[in-house]
């Protein structure tokens, strides 16, 4: 089961990264990664605009400016990517025979 889903994460992580290629390639830009607030802001633009100005309004200081915004400004690709590895890495794998 976690080889599938590390297999599917490996594939979302692939097929953001060509979507990612074809976003930058036609504007005449050097390949680069989208980011997770491009993406979240994308489908769901209001309710990110909200969350980052309740984020800003809060009174914890730490909420914002180093954690919401290191987290939005994640690259998704190799993101997606990392955890594919890590999910790959932890898979319970078959135990060996004894030959005896």
């Amino acid at each position: 089961m976690r080889a599938t889903v590390a297999i599917l994460l490996m594939g979302l992580a692939f097929w953001a990264a060509v979507v990612d290629w074809n976003a930058t390639i036609g504007t005449g830009y050097a390949y680069r990664f989208g980011t997770l607030g491009d993406r979240v802001g994308g489908w769901w633009p209001e309710g990110t605009a909200r969350v980052v100005s309740g984020l800003r309004d809060s009174g914890l200081a730490w909420a914002w400016d180093p954690v919401g915004a290191l987290v939005l400004s994640l690259p998704v690709a190799p993101l997606l990517a990392a955890v594919a590895v890590g999910v790959w890495i932890t898979r319970e794998r078959p135990r060996m025979r004894a030959r005896w």
